[in-house]
């Protein structure tokens, strides 16, 4: 049995151009230091001394940025190339953390997260062009969630790592995040050299996601319904960045520390769980299918959140919704990877990025919102309700698409 678990587990990597290697070692390098995202709603309420709503108000800078930053990333994608993007923008991104520590001011923060989260949002429709032109179909699902593999290898050590770092003091966090973000931009050179630029435009697979001919994805109608529904899912999963480590803290009186580790529990089951459950699924039935059942899974973490406070709900909580990650996020790429190709590529990435974008302002502003007028509870409630409703929509999207 082991045996077969291990072969299993080695055969979900095979294939898998080298290419996609070193793309997702430069983004492991980079989200190992991601240490602010996580632990910036609690710098500010308690290193600051902002009240919630502030906070929240703040953090809503971060949307703003990386919608910015995600158009723009996309545009210059198409025109000059995915490479420079790239290295440019975790250049910038980590001078802005380092001066960040510096920043007491609640406006000068907001510009500074709205800076932040721009230079890193710009990065991501590079990315992602990068990713779509050295995979094949019948691999691109495993190359994402090798990818997402890396970022949440990051994400297992960066809050764990990051939760012991602020017991020393929290300029710790920029340092650390900073620095590793220029790292990362010198590991882009060292292992792709800009000759690797290029790649073939590979075709879309089945689940309905062909390629089509348009002159920009805003024209096409079923991939702008796509990034809605996108949208409001990634408003619910993005409460695990922005309320979830609040309600730990005030609901549980956890520490930093604590809150680090349960968190880096959802990047440690995503670590080892993805790939080869990816490899046993990839193909078997429409990718929409699979984000519907993760949008269910969504739905049941939330709502043991209503549970009264303890290990077991958080557990329960941590568990499930890494599982609704797994089954949303690579198979949602997927098919935003098959209906995209040619000189738009990029701006279909970066349409599909504005969803997260929209979500990250919707999310923690809506969130403190909710929270402070009517509690945690009614938090939960509320995007249970709104995954469901999500999981709905996808539904009736997948119907159009077998119907066309």
């Amino acid at each position: 049995m082991l045996q077969k678990l291990y072969t299993h587990w080695l055969s979900s990597y095979r294939g898998i151009p080298r290419v996609i290697w070193y793309i997702s070692i430069v983004s492991l390098v980079n989200r190992c230091g991601a240490f602010v995202v996580s632990f910036l709603s609690l710098y500010m309420t308690k290193k600051l001394g902002y009240p919630l709503e502030s906070a929240g108000y703040v953090m809503t800078f971060f949307g703003i940025g990386a919608l910015s930053g995600a158009f723009i990333g996309g545009k210059l994608t198409d025109k000059i190339g995915y490479y420079p993007i790239q290295f440019w923008s975790l250049m910038f991104n980590g001078v802005i953390l380092l001066l960040m520590m510096l920043v007491q001011d609640i406006w000068l923060m907001g510009f500074a997260v709205f800076a932040m989260s721009f230079s890193s949002e710009v990065f991501r429709p590079a990315n992602s062009v990068a990713m779509a032109r050295h995979c094949e179909p019948e691999t691109r699902t495993r190359s994402i969630s090798l990818y997402r593999m890396a970022v949440n290898l990051g994400w297992t050590i960066a809050p764990a790592l990051g939760g012991m770092l602020v017991a020393f003091g929290w300029e710790w966090l920029f340092w650390v995040d900073g620095i590793t973000c220029i790292v990362a931009a010198f590991t882009l050179i060292w292992l792709i050299p800009k000759k690797a630029e290029g790649g073939t435009v590979l075709p879309g697979t089945t689940d309905h996601s062909a390629p089509i001919s348009l002159s920009s994805p805003y024209k096409d109608k079923t991939f702008m319904q796509f990034a809605v529904l996108t949208m409001m899912g990634a408003m619910v999963f993005m409460q695990i960045l922005w309320t979830i480590p609040l309600f730990w803290e005030k609901t549980y009186a956890w520490s930093e520390a604590q809150i680090g580790q349960m968190l880096a529990l959802n990047g440690l089951i995503v670590f080892f769980t993805e790939m080869p459950m990816i490899h046993r699924l990839e193909g078997r039935a429409p990718a929409l299918g699979y984000v519907r059942f993760g949008l269910i899974l969504y739905a049941i973490s939330y709502a043991a959140c209503l549970f009264p406070p303890g290990v077991l709900p958080a557990l329960l909580f941590t568990i499930i919704i890494s599982f609704g990650e797994m089954f949303v996020m690579p198979f949602s790429s997927n098919f935003v990877f098959g209906r995209s190709e040619g000189p738009k590529q990029g701006q279909y990435m970066a349409l599909y990025t504005m969803s997260y974008s929209f979500a990250n302002i919707l999310a923690p502003f809506i969130g403190t919102q909710v929270i402070a007028a009517w509690g945690f509870g009614s938090l939960w409630t509320l995007v249970t309700i709104q995954a469901l409703l999500t999981c709905l929509g996808f539904w009736f999207l997948e119907k159009k698409l077998k119907r066309a």
